[in-house]
């Protein structure tokens, strides 16, 4: 068993930064040339990584800096727009390279890596997703135990229209405007905001059980408690009952678990917020030798985005962990760290 703090990483990557912002500067930012958005980069990145992480593979290219930023977002990085923009800018300003011919036919084409067949499994084994798992970047980025056969590159959140296109800009005015009022004081997981079906993202362990007519997945995190209905039922009508996880149905298309969720209610600011009108299809199968769980998620909301957004993630089954208590008693109020 891997023993985790209670907090999550993005409550120890805030702490970190709001207490202590000034020795982990003093201690890391000693590598990093003078230039705008420097102090953005120190106090959003540094307080959970050193800038060996930015020098170690050396130059990267203007597109590989804005995929590497989105990704740090995605993993709970907690900065604002404008910080994460300045953030981006001082990255391709110091650290860039141009781009080789292929990574420029690659870019230019906004590339996705393809589709992995399914794992080559009976349909009783495909269908057996039980066990606990956990996010690939536990493996391949904090370097937490063996990847094993995991995939090493990931897809990050796109635009199932215009992949080349930067998330932020498939935002309406609406979910823009929410969006700008996140910052890494007013982030709604560090107070207690459930964090909603995706909590499988974060780097904890979660469990599939199994039981008659739906799937039920424990969620370290926040400690979510997830519901797939398999029975048969369909959405209520309307929205009856809203809330940050929605209401999840299933079905099975031969390897394929597919889950239809409705019924969110409307976010707070988050980074990449939605509406009520929020609409996800989940493609769940095994990959590789079936110890890899491939999730591909699209979100539509006609309110939030001018077109669907995807992402596609991977897990890996691991025996080894165990799901332990996780608390978020919100007695903590992060807004009081916040510079004057």
């Amino acid at each position: 068993m891997i023993v985790k703090s209670f907090f999550s990483l993005k409550h120890f990557c805030f702490l970190a930064a709001a207490l202590t912002g000034a020795l982990a500067v003093a201690a890391t930012g000693q590598q990093l040339p003078d230039g705008p958005g420097k102090s953005d980069l120190e106090m959003v990145c540094t307080p959970c990584h050193g800038t060996d992480q930015i020098t170690l593979k050396g130059p990267r290219t203007p597109r590989q800096w804005e995929q590497v930023v989105a990704q740090m977002i995605a993993f709970g990085a907690t900065g604002s727009n404008a910080q994460n923009a300045a953030v981006t800018s001082y990255l391709k300003t110091s650290f860039s390279r141009p781009p080789t011919p292929e990574e420029t036919a690659e870019e230019s084409g906004a590339k996705l890596p393809p589709k992995e067949p399914p794992a080559k499994l009976t349909l009783a084994q495909a269908h057996d997703l039980s066990g606990v798992w956990m996010t690939s970047s536990w493996y391949n980025f904090l370097n937490m135990g063996p990847r094993g056969k995991l995939p090493e590159r990931e897809v990050p959140l796109h635009g199932v229209n215009d992949p080349s296109a930067s998330v932020m800009s498939l935002l309406t005015p609406w979910a823009k405007e929410l969006s700008d009022k996140y910052s890494m004081y007013t982030d709604p997981i560090l107070s207690c905001h459930s964090p909603g079906p995706q909590a499988y993202a974060a780097p904890y362990a979660f469990e599939i059980i199994p039981s008659p007519g739906r799937l039920n997945m424990l969620m370290e995190y926040y400690h979510v408690v997830r519901r797939i209905y398999m029975d048969g039922r369909k959405h209520p009508a309307g929205n009856p009952n809203p809330t940050s996880i929605g209401y999840s149905i299933g079905h099975w298309e031969k390897e394929t678990l597919v889950v239809d969720t409705r019924g969110f209610d409307e976010s707070p600011p988050f980074h990449i917020p939605h509406s009520d009108q929020l609409h996800e299809i989940e493609r769940i199968r095994r990959i590789r030798d079936g110890s890899v769980l491939e999730i591909e998620l699209t979100m539509e909301d006609p309110k939030a985005y001018t077109q669907p957004l995807r992402q596609t993630y991977y897990f890996k089954k691991d025996p080894s962990l165990e799901i332990i208590e996780h608390n978020c008693d919100g007695q903590l109020d992060y807004s009081t760290h916040k510079p004057k």
